[in-house]
C-alpha cells in the first residue's frame, strides 16, 4: 500500500498539550480533518496516542502495515511513524494523547515496553472484561479533567499510570504469552517484531533473527523492507535507542551500566552507537 507523503498531517503532541489550557500533559486528540468520512494520514511527533476502540470495522495502517480491527481493539499509535486512520474511528473511540515528557515525569517510570511494543504491533484485541476496565479508567480521567479539584493533576496522573500499566500487561500477554513457534500469524514481519521485542538487548545482528526464523539474512532483510518500507537495521537500532533514551532520562544509571544492560562491548561502543544515530552524546540528551 503506497503512502502519499505530501498528504501527511504532522501532529505534534508536545505542542498541542502546551496549548491545552490547564497546564497538563494529558489531552484528548483533536485532529483537523480534511473531509468528514475520509481517512487521515498522520505523523505523530513528541508523544504517544492511546485509542480504546469498540468498533470492529475498518483498519489502521502504520508504515504501510495494515491492522484489521476486531471487536474491543486497543490501538497505540507510536511517535515518528506514518499512520493512516479513518476519521469515523477517531470520532467513535475513547482517545488519550500524551507527550513523552508527561510519561517521563511520572513518579515511577512506565516500563519502556509501551514504547517498544507499540512500534511492532500497534493494534491488539482485549477481552470484554478488560475492555470495560480500560473504558472505566478513561471515564475517570475524562470526568476528573472536567472538574476543578485541588489535586486534579495528581489524581489524573495516578489513574493514567494505572491505565498504562494495564495496557502494558495486555501487550505482554500478546508478545510473551507464547513462544515464537506458537505465534498465531502467517506474517513474517509479525514474527520478526515478536522476536525483536524480546531479544533486542541480546543481539543487534540481522543474522541472529534470521536464524531464529530459519531464513537467510538477505531474505529476511528484503521481506522486512518490503513489508514496512524501512530497512531491518532501522528497526533493530530504534528498539535499542528507545530503551537507551528512557534509561538516560528516567534513571541514575551510568553510561557503563546502560552499556552493560544493552549488551554493548564497552561504554565507548555504546557512546559511538548513540552519537551515530542521534547526533548527540548520551549525557547531552
Amino acid at each position: 500500500m503506497g503512502i502519499d507523503f505530501g498528504a501527511v498531517q504532522e501532529i505534534d503532541i508536545g505542542q498541542m498539550v502546551k496549548h491545552n489550557g490547564n497546564g497538563e500533559f494529558l489531552i484528548s486528540l483533536d485532529i483537523p480533518r480534511s473531509n468528514q468520512g475520509s481517512s487521515e494520514c498522520l505523523l505523530i511527533r513528541n508523544g504517544i496516542v492511546f485509542i480504546i476502540c469498540k468498533s470492529d470495522e475498518g483498519s489502521v495502517v502504520i508504515d504501510s502495515k495494515e491492522y484489521i480491527l476486531s471487536n474491543n481493539s486497543l490501538i497505540v499509535l507510536p511517535e515518528n511513524h506514518i499512520v493512516t486512520i479513518h476519521t469515523g474511528l477517531l470520532s467513535n473511540s475513547n482517545i488519550i494523547a500524551v507527550s513523552l515528557d508527561y510519561i517521563l515525569n511520572m513518579p515511577s517510570p512506565i516500563d519502556t515496553a509501551i514504547f517498544s511494543y507499540s512500534r511492532y504491533r500497534s493494534v491488539i484485541r482485549v477481552s470484554d472484561d478488560k475492555f470495560n476496565d480500560l473504558q472505566s479508567y478513561y471515564r475517570f480521567i475524562y470526568k476528573e479533567s472536567k472538574e476543578q479539584s485541588k489535586y486534579q493533576a495528581e489524581i489524573i496522573q495516578s489513574i493514567f499510570y494505572a491505565l498504562v500499566l494495564e495496557i502494558v500487561g495486555e501487550f505482554e500477554r500478546v508478545f510473551e504469552g507464547a513462544g515464537p513457534a506458537h505465534i498465531k500469524s502467517d506474517s513474517l514481519s509479525d514474527r520478526f517484531f515478536q522476536l525483536l521485542a524480546t531479544n533486542y538487548k541480546k543481539s543487534r545482528s540481522v543474522k541472529f533473527y534470521a536464524e531464529k526464523l530459519n531464513l537467510t539474512p538477505k531474505y529476511l532483510s528484503t521481506a522486512i523492507k518490503r513489508a514496512t518500507g524501512r530497512p531491518i537495521l532501522d528497526w533493530i537500532h530504534e528498539a535499542i535507542l528507545i530503551d537507551a533514551k528512557m534509561l538516560l532520562r528516567t534513571t541514575d544509571m551510568t553510561v557503563q551500566e546502560i552499556a552493560d544492560q544493552l549488551n554493548f562491548s564497552s561504554p565507548s561502543a555504546f557512546v559511538q552507537f548513540f552519537k551515530k544515530h542521534t547526533g548527540k552524546t548520551p549525557r547531552s540528551l
